[in-house]
């Protein structure tokens, strides 16, 4: 497998967008691959497994291979720059991480707090109880909803192992991304986090609160984001 600069100019998506094809007769004797990120990456790999050894695969990218996995060097130190942490739920994730003998870490003990302007509006507590507690006079069940919304969603996207298993395949990510969750999932993707949680009763003063912390300190951005990538990161996926 072969790595060459060139400027990315496709994403190839995962496993699904490139299970074999009904009508492929014969596997290809060359297949590129645009983006060395961790959906090029992905791609390859599955490619790899789909095809076998005897195609050649050649992945184009102009930068650093990695993409947002990649790490970083600052003043001596070496730092991750991509994501800390993934959902337990994300098997081709633990999958990777077994096949490269990736130790699991558990999280670094810490109290999260929000900050609003002059002061702390929402403090975590070292007693879960007090911190539960205060969650409920600030914002009543919205957390426990929040969570069983998003956990409700990542339950439709595990569909995509058994279309995996199958070998099926989708023309367009519209038709994967339907097959997966219906009109609710096309919905997401032409949609703000902050418009499908409103639409879907989240008050704004607990996306203040609760989840633009959330988006602001894994993407750098408001609730402006997409809403179907917003809602991945809600998941810890």
């Amino acid at each position: 497998m072969r790595a060459v600069p060139l400027g990315p100019v496709l994403f190839l998506g995962l496993s699904l967008c490139i299970a074999s094809a009904p009508e492929l007769r014969e596997a290809p004797k060359k297949i590129a691959v645009v983006g060395a990120g961790v959906g090029g990456t992905a791609a390859a790999y599955f490619l790899r497994q789909e095809f076998g050894a005897e195609v050649q695969i050649d992945v184009f990218e102009a930068g650093q291979v990695g993409g947002r996995l990649a790490s970083v060097h600052v003043e001596g130190a070496e730092y991750d720059a991509g994501v800390s942490g993934f959902h337990p739920l994300n098997l081709h994730m633990k999958h990777f991480a077994d096949t490269l003998g990736l130790p699991v870490r558990g999280g670094v003990p810490s109290l999260r707090a929000v900050l609003d302007g002059p002061g702390l509006v929402l403090e975590e507590s070292e007693w879960l109880l007090v911190t539960v507690l205060r969650l409920l006079w600030r914002h009543g069940l919205g957390l426990l909803r929040l969570a069983l919304w998003v956990e409700g969603e990542l339950d439709k996207l595990m569909r995509v192992y058994q279309f995996q298993q199958f070998g099926y395949s989708f023309s367009s990510v519209e038709r994967l991304l339907h097959a997966i969750g219906g009109d609710d999932f096309l919905r997401l993707t032409n949609q703000t986090l902050g418009e499908a949680l409103q639409g879907a009763g989240f008050s704004q003063h607990f996306v203040n609160e609760i989840v633009i912390p959330v988006t602001r300190g894994s993407y750098g951005q408001s609730v402006k984001i997409n809403a179907f990538a917003g809602e991945r990161r809600r998941g810890g996926g």
